[in-house]
């Protein structure tokens, strides 16, 4: 052995005899174990802590997906929803005649115009109980006088579905901007008032009434805003918007489209006719019967 290694296994040995002096003390042994096992506590502690953040960590990452996922769920659940949620009155939607087969079907009764020809005026009446009125509408018939499919012209909601003694089944649709359409002399009605109804839909056939009883089986249609009627021809092929704005004027004469309009002063002399015809059948019949 060189000087080197004697020296060390000199320190070496010298620290063998002060452990082995150390540890014959009575303290050495209980403080040897209290220190190893804090030592054991420590480091368990340690770990019991790293632990406990990475599980906060992780149910912390797993909240979050978890309300990330909820989110994109209720989004998507949302848009399920509006999608089953069909607007009344869709804005590329635009008026179209109230029946499925345009060409199967006439217009035998136009709208009262005074912006029209004298001739058109007169076409544009109805004749009722010896008296005309101003016709609101449009009548629509078949050549062969058959019942026809009568369809709604426009999405909306029903507001009317019933029996009116002089017009027939009547159906009242509402739509968007004050507008309603207004359906007349119809059979074959099952609506309800509040239920929706798409455009095409059919919604009775067309029949009779005693409003118009010289257009035999027919169905009327009229197109309204704040209650004032407008030419439905003026307004195939467009949408709600077209429709002007009604003055209040316009709007204070109205009567409800289930009540009759005032007669035209015109229309007394036919009923005078009507009258004195009748006197003289009534005088012939006297005559006759006396002889």
């Amino acid at each position: 052995m060189n000087n080197q290694e004697e020296k060390q296994a000199s320190k070496w040995g010298q620290l063998q005899a002060k452990i082995k002096r150390l540890m014959k003390k009575r303290w050495a042994l209980p403080a040897l174990y209290l220190t190893m096992s804090a030592v054991v506590l420590t480091t368990f502690l340690w770990m019991t802590s790293t632990s406990e953040n990475l599980t906060e960590e992780k149910d912390s990452q797993f909240n979050i997906e978890s309300e990330q996922n909820n989110q994109r769920f209720n989004v998507a659940e949302d848009a399920e929803t509006n999608e089953e949620a069909v607007p009344a009155v869709s804005h590329d939607e635009v008026f179209e005649l109230p029946v499925l087969e345009e060409n199967e079907v006439a217009v035998v009764g136009i709208f009262h115009d005074f912006d029209t020809s004298l001739e058109d005026q007169e076409q544009a009446f109805i004749r009722y109980n010896n008296y005309f009125y101003q016709n609101r509408g449009i009548d629509l018939a078949k050549e062969d006088g058959e019942t026809f499919d009568v369809a709604a012209a426009m999405s909306g909601t029903v507001v009317k579905a019933e029996e009116d003694a002089l017009f027939g089944q009547v159906v009242h649709i509402e739509h968007d901007e004050d507008i309603l359409t207004i359906y007349q002399s119809l059979d074959g009605v099952s609506l309800e008032p509040g239920q929706t109804v798409k455009q095409g839909d059919v919604i009775g056939q067309a029949g009779r009434n005693l409003y118009n009883r010289e257009a035999g089986v027919h169905a009327h249609f009229e197109i309204r805003k704040a209650n004032v009627p407008v030419n439905p021809l003026d307004y195939l092929d467009q949408g709600l918007t077209a429709l002007p704005d009604m003055s209040d004027e316009d709007v204070a004469k109205q009567k409800e489209p289930e009540e009759v309009p005032e007669a035209e002063e015109n229309s007394s002399e036919d009923e005078d006719r009507d009258e004195n015809g009748q006197e003289n059948n009534q005088d012939n019949n006297e005559e006759n019967g006396n002889n």
